[in-house]
């Protein structure tokens, strides 16, 4: 796969997991996420891997109830597109993966931001890992890290 970049459309993003929980939980870096999500126009992937983190971890802190009204919400919302796991995807998942330090679930989010060559936002310092190959928009400072 050819490591070059395309055009970039300025209001089009990927979220990972941390980004969608931490505005969802509110938490730290939520209120950013919140000012992408009023951003006129803008246009939002997340990975089906990334979705399922979102569950897992809403169904173990909330409960199934829960879980199924936030996979719901997000499906429903009229900017944000969850986007399969193609092998292609996979694949560069796999190679992302292969530089150690980064969760799978992550390089899937990651694969999703570079083949649509717009930037990831989140939270998660394991993107540092790839963050020579994908555009990072950081929820949180990363000076400590």
């Amino acid at each position: 796969m050819p490591w070059k970049s395309k055009k970039r459309d300025d209001k089009v993003f990927v979220l990972d997991a941390y980004a969608l929980l931490a505005f969802l939980e509110a938490e730290e870096g939520g209120d950013i996420v919140n000012e992408y999500f009023k951003v006129s126009g803008a246009l939002f992937y997340v990975s089906a891997i990334n979705m399922g983190e979102v569950f897992y971890i809403t169904l173990r802190e909330r409960g199934m109830e829960t879980a199924e009204l936030v996979e719901s919400e997000l499906n429903q919302a009229h900017n944000i597109r969850v986007v399969d796991a193609t092998w292609e995807r996979a694949k560069l998942a796999g190679i992302f993966k292969s530089r150690g330090g980064i969760s799978f679930a992550d390089c899937f989010a990651a694969a999703l931001a570079f083949e649509k060559d717009v930037p990831l936002i989140t939270g998660d310092n394991e993107f540092k890992k790839v963050d020579d190959k994908v555009k990072i928009i950081w929820l949180i400072s990363q000076e400590s890290y």
